[in-house]
């Protein structure tokens, strides 16, 4: 008896530590790159109990993000080219190709992004429509899509209840794509209307400068 209880115990501890040790790996992670505690990060990721409670994808995607929020473009680029080469799921592989066409998109690299949306197509079809539509919109600067965004943002608010607060920012990213559109058609009054609600949805967000600079640049 006593044998099946020690048998048992040594099991629980087996699956509770890696999961107690994981789970407070991630919180420090997390809470060192929020307070831009970069050189505790990196230590805390070349860590063995990092190495040992987190997969290799999971760590290097991790390294990524620290070069992200410091804006190390050139050690970006190298571990995007690394991870790229791994061998991992495809689930993963996914992953990271969307997150990588939402890097380059922000910067404006047209080549690159089309790239990743082309990735993202050979594993996932349905997974590369919302990039098209981005891609459409942000870098080739067209204007097909006003009807399909405008019914996205119709399906998450009414346009005159109290927007529940888990969707402003949802709203306010379509509103800023809608209203990017109506300024390529020179639409200005559909263009102020849009961004105005977007200003209140996307307050404090990079899509607030950018509006109020086409704005401007508008009047």
């Amino acid at each position: 008896m006593g044998y099946i209880i020690a048998t048992v115990l040594v099991a629980l501890c087996l699956i509770a530590v890696p999961y107690y040790l994981r789970k407070r790996t991630w919180t420090n992670l997390n809470q060192e790159i929020m307070e831009e505690d970069f050189d505790t990060f990196y230590y805390t990721l070349d860590s063995f109990k990092c190495k040992m409670s987190m997969s290799a994808f999971e760590r290097e995607n991790m390294r990524l993000s620290g070069y992200i929020a410091q804006n190390r473009k050139d050690d970006v680029e190298e571990q995007l080219n690394m991870m790229l080469n791994m061998r991992i799921k495809k689930q993963q592989k996914l992953a990271l190709y969307q997150r990588a066409f939402y890097y380059y998109i922000g910067l404006g690299r047209a080549k690159k992004t089309r790239d990743m949306i082309d990735l993202v197509q050979s594993i996932d079809p349905s997974a590369s429509q919302d990039l098209e539509i981005q891609y459409s919109i942000l870098i080739k600067r067209e204007s097909r899509y006003i009807q399909e965004i405008q019914d996205r943002i119709d399906r998450l608010w009414d346009g005159k209840s109290e927007m529940d607060p888990s969707k402003e920012m949802a709203v306010g990213t379509l509103e800023y794509l809608l209203g990017l559109q109506y300024s390529y058609n020179n639409d200005i009054d559909n263009m102020n209307r849009v961004f105005d609600l977007a200003l209140k949805h996307c307050a404090g967000t990079p899509y607030e400068e950018s509006i109020l600079k086409i704005k401007k640049q508008k009047a």
